[in-house]
């Protein structure tokens, strides 16, 4: 593998366990960013967001995505759903590698928010004060607009397996060249 594959999408689409996948089969490492920010700071993402809201959360995310462009080399990573808000961690993995949007519908990604929240005895925050199938049909609408235009490759997870969709992802990576829609201008990192 020549290029880095950055996996993107909502929250439960998989990403952690396709990325993991893809890494083993083409022996490159794997990083999750979520992971990466509770090793960065100390605390989980969710831990984040309820301490300082978005803006702490996308500041922690921003940084984790910096570290990984110190990472040399090809590798696969799975970033947190919430990337799509955080134009800044966006431009920076752009800088890494490919962008592969795993596109799931909202049904199924609705299920898994609601069934993640009875395990855990709590909407996530994004989901309290109002009708939480409203507030994720706005979350879903929103997100993934950028999602879709970011993404170089977009793959329609229905219900795949990730074993299916990790092959997908090898499949097409391979007729596509590592876009260069960014580049290095000075210190910031700039739409081309």
């Amino acid at each position: 593998m020549s290029v880095s594959l950055i996996i993107v999408g909502m929250k439960h689409t998989g990403k952690s366990t396709i990325g993991s996948l893809l890494a083993e089969r083409c022996s490159v490492p794997f990083f999750d960013t979520d992971t990466l920010i509770q090793e960065l700071c100390g605390k989980t993402a969710r831990e984040l967001f309820d301490q300082g809201g978005p803006k702490l959360m996308q500041q922690e995310e921003t940084r984790a995505c910096s570290y990984l462009q110190t990472k040399e080399g090809p590798k696969v990573v799975a970033t947190g759903g919430g990337l799509a808000d955080n134009p800044e961690a966006i431009r920076t993995l752009g800088l890494t590698g490919m962008f592969v949007y795993i596109d799931t519908p909202f049904t199924i990604l609705y299920e898994r928010v609601m069934r993640s929240a009875s395990r855990d005895g709590r909407l996530p925050r994004f989901l309290e004060g109002g009708d939480p199938e409203q507030l994720f049909r706005e979350l879903f609408d929103r997100r993934t607009a950028v999602y879709a235009t970011i993404a170089d490759i977009i793959i329609e997870a229905a219900d795949k397996s990730p074993a299916t969709i990790g092959e997908e992802i090898l499949s097409l990576r391979d007729r596509f060249p590592h876009p260069a829609r960014f580049q290095a201008s000075g210190d910031q990192a700039a739409p081309v």
